[in-house]
């Protein structure tokens, strides 16, 4: 088993690579799992809809709000899916984890790490990523792919101002290199990707890694 996270801000491909290796990995006969936060549960998307759909001209959440939802949402995903699917063997995938909160509403919304901590302990105890990949890349880049995702709906995040990308690229930036803990103290084992660089390049670096920390051969 493994739980395998992927990082990083609006327009770095992420989601494309998970959808890769999950592809891999299925093809394999492997016993897989991709998810994503806010969400992977049913109740879990509704939260997730109404955090990433609000209408910012009428009234957008303050931070602590969104850390609520956002830890309402994880609560519900760990115990319905992460922890019971790990429970069988499974591989799981999934877009965003901890890190994400870290970024968008402790470094991004002010709001103290320890306060983040304190709440996620609850429900988290000592579950900890195998791995996590965190996507970063240039903001333009990140942007222009943001732009041509004709299929992708579009939400508040997408048309954030351009310094808030670039705030939110720094953050999981500093979160790699200032090495953050979870709440039980322990840092998980995190990988930088420049996702500036092609898909295949990139799935190329993550079937590498997989083999090399975790033994997993694609």
């Amino acid at each position: 088993m493994a739980f395998i996270v992927f990082e990083g801000g609006e327009g770095v491909g992420k989601t494309t690579q998970l959808e890769f290796l999950h592809k891999a990995l299925k093809k394999q006969g492997r016993n897989c799992l991709l998810t994503r936060e806010p969400g992977g549960t049913p109740f879990a998307e509704q939260i997730r809809s109404l955090f990433k759909q609000v209408d910012p001209s009428i009234e957008s959440p303050i931070p602590l709000t969104e850390l609520l939802l956002v830890s309402a949402s994880r609560a519900q995903h760990i115990a319905k899916v992460i922890r019971p699917e790990l429970c069988e063997e499974k591989i799981i995938l999934c877009d965003r984890f901890l890190d994400s909160t870290y970024v968008y509403q402790s470094i991004l919304g002010k709001i103290p790490k320890q306060t983040i901590d304190i709440i996620s302990h609850i429900f988290l105890e000592d579950l900890l990523p195998d791995l996590t990949f965190i996507f970063t890349a240039d903001l333009d880049v990140a942007l222009q792919r943001i732009a041509k995702e004709k299929k992708r709906a579009s939400d508040r995040m997408d048309t954030q101002e351009k310094e808030i990308h670039q705030i939110i690229k720094e953050g999981y930036t500093k979160i790699y290199q200032e090495q953050y803990q979870y709440p039980n103290g322990k840092v998980p084992n995190r990988i930088l990707i420049d996702a500036n660089q092609s898909k295949e390049l990139i799935h190329s670096q993550i079937k590498y890694a997989l083999e090399k920390h975790l033994g997993i051969s694609i």
